[in-house]
């Protein structure tokens, strides 16, 4: 599911239609761009059709957690991946519907903002049971699969908050975008007592997208979480309500239309296991090659796409560009055309790092039991865009020969 969201410019005020993970939001009457930030969930409003006799500051407003991401998960000797979308009630009522359906798949909803007028029911169910609720629609806990559970992992994940407008009309509790009557209630001045009024905190806040090297334009897409400035070849990350720069390099193409995909090369140290370096990750996985002494002299380091993807195909990217990382070449931090937007972010990229190993492993009876003790320690994090090439149907990688379909790519944007 995809939201659709109005919201209005913050230079302007003019409306803007963006998705629910657009960061970058650019204002097509002022030409504004401004990159939007969120304490906490972000929180949208549905468009309510209550009668006009019903005053806008009479609306009460239930919340509904909704999350869309990927699960991971290490079970007896299988990796399995699912992508899971679903929406629940935030709050305990059971004159209230237990999900919105597909109401926000079918119509607009907004930004919350100080002009929402009404009553807001307290969130009492927590992102976390949400979440558990999700692994449900899995297969995780499945009476057939009895097989010893090792992890889970949930990447790519977006969690948010929906409001469902209510109002109440001769002592009865109506859905807003309805109107239909939900269930016989009592005054509203209890329910007020339950609730609270707009709180500043969830308003969204925005950073001027200006170099803080140089003062160039920031460049990226909707749904960008880097974005990069093609005056100094840097590249910037929302840290704590600002931009902070981070270590980049694009590996350079013999093609001039190539299209850079980016990873994050993620360097680590393990405790639970003896993973010392890449030789040792290569044994411990039973690769079937000669270790040699130069894969000993490796760092151990992960590959994981920076970008959203099919669950399956994203472990097969990260296992197969990590087994295959000593035929990529040093890159070089000069910005080119064709860099694909970062849309995971790194914290998200070293939540998935037991994963890949597991889907490394060929001997996984023997890997996935050590996962619930071992343990991985970043040490260094960085971005690297790794050219692709397209031959009219795949994107092919130029030093590994690894592909990915041009059509999976476009559809991960709405994951």
């Amino acid at each position: 599911m995809d939201l659709a969201v109005q919201q209005n410019c913050p230079s302007c005020g003019a409306a803007i239609e963006a998705h629910e993970a657009d960061r970058l939001l650019q204002c097509p009457y002022c030409g504004v761009r401004n990159y939007r930030i969120t304490r906490g969930l972000s929180r949208f409003v549905l468009p309510d059709k209550a009668p006009a006799h019903i005053p806008r500051e009479e609306l009460f407003y239930a919340p509904y957690l909704h999350f869309k991401g990927n699960v991971f998960y290490c079970k007896g000797k299988e990796v399995q991946c699912r992508v899971v979308d679903t929406t629940h009630l935030g709050v305990k009522a059971t004159a209230l519907p237990p999900s919105l359906g597909l109401r926000p798949q079918a119509m607009k909803v907004s930004l919350m903002n100080e002009e929402v007028a009404g009553s807001f029911f307290r969130q009492s169910v927590k992102a976390a049971a949400i979440l558990d609720m999700a692994v449900q629609l899995t297969e995780i806990d499945s009476e057939q699969n009895r097989e010893p559970f090792y992890h889970r992992a949930y990447i790519g994940e977006t969690i948010s908050c929906i409001y469902l407008p209510l109002y109440i009309h001769d002592n009865i509790l109506y859905d807003a975008v309805t109107n239909i009557g939900l269930a016989r209630s009592g005054p509203g001045d209890e329910l007020k007592k339950k609730s609270l009024p707009f709180q500043s905190q969830w308003m969204p806040h925005f950073l001027a997208t200006l170099c803080p090297s140089c003062g160039e334009l920031l460049d990226g897409e909707q749904d960008s979480l880097i974005l990069s400035c093609h005056n100094c070849d840097t590249s910037w990350e929302e840290v704590g309500g600002r931009f902070r720069s981070l270590p980049w390099q694009r590996v350079p193409s013999r093609q001039q239309d190539a299209t850079y995909l980016p990873f994050w090369k993620i360097e680590v140290k393990v405790s639970g296991a003896v993973m010392e370096s890449f030789g040792d990750f290569l044994r411990l996985t039973n690769q079937p090659l000669v270790v040699r002494p130069e894969h000993d002299r490796m760092a151990l380091c992960f590959w994981v796409p920076a970008f959203k993807i099919r669950p399956q195909i994203f472990l097969n990217l990260a296992k197969n560009i990590t087994l295959t990382q000593r035929r990529l070449p040093p890159g070089e931090a000069t910005m080119a055309r064709g860099l694909y937007p970062v849309t995971l972010a790194r914290t998200e990229a070293v939540q998935v790092l037991k994963t890949v190993l597991a889907e490394a492993a060929l001997n996984k009876r023997d890997v996935l039991p050590l996962l619930p003790s071992i343990s991985f320690h970043p040490q260094a994090t960085d971005l690297v865009y790794l050219p692709f090439i397209d031959n009219g149907h795949d994107l092919v990688q130029e030093q590994t020969m690894l592909s990915v379909a041009g059509a999976v790519l476009h559809f991960g944007r709405s994951l």
